[in-house]
């Protein structure tokens, strides 16, 4: 495993949550040291032998590995201790992948028949090749199907994704003064071009943050 110090570290409890953002500050003694992961400007609380999955881009690729939660330490700064992996694997399944990033959504729930009453105006809080979570101003019903827009950069014009998607899960944000909701959703119909589309302007997302470092 090349893990550098400073190295951005994305985390998630498991496959289908949030994406927390740290980095890593310290390999001590068979244990990784990271910065407290914060998500939306909220930290990531574990408890004591929690399991978490962490992910990481070099030049090599991007690779993700499971970890477990060991306690906490002060040092200058308040830091994770994590189990120092004996694993890791390269990401095959390029869907897995997941970028916190604000994007501006068009979305409306899909009628049995003939097109939707309305739009409305969402974004996102992270985005991968397989689904996205929206933050919306009401709960949206899981199984949920649902017509989603919006747009991805690109070496050249931005490119236009159109997608079905269906709700997995909606909750309430905590500590959101404006009441919103967390909804992840899958997509579905998804064509070959708008995931590839997403894939690439995810690993060039990452690519350029580990640069900027």
């Amino acid at each position: 495993m090349r893990l550098e110090i400073g190295q951005k570290l994305y985390m998630n409890r498991d496959e289908d949550s949030e994406t927390y953002v740290t980095s890593l500050q310290d390999v001590s003694q068979g244990q990784l040291l990271v910065g407290v992961p914060y998500y939306r400007g909220r930290p990531l609380v574990l408890g004591r032998g929690d399991g978490v999955l962490v992910t990481f881009v070099s030049d090599e690729g991007i690779f993700r590995f499971p970890s477990t939660y060991l306690g906490r330490r002060m040092d200058q700064i308040p830091l994770y201790l994590l189990d120092r992996p004996r694993e890791v694997e390269r990401i095959q399944r390029r869907r897995m992948v997941r970028l916190p990033v604000t994007l501006e959504v068009r979305g409306a729930e899909k009628p049995l028949y003939g097109a939707p009453e309305g739009f409305e105006h969402w974004f996102t809080s992270d985005l991968s090749g397989g689904g996205a979570c929206l933050i919306t101003d009401r709960r949206l019903t899981p199984g949920t199907r649902l017509i989603l827009e919006f747009s991805v950069s690109g070496p050249g014009r931005p490119r236009r994704i159109s997608t079905l998607g269906r709700v997995q899960r909606s909750v309430r944000l905590e500590d959101d003064e404006l009441n919103r909701y967390a909804v992840g959703v899958e997509f579905q119909e998804l064509s070959k071009a708008g995931e590839d589309a997403i894939v690439a302007f995810i690993f060039r997302k990452m690519v350029e943050e580990r640069r900027a470092r």
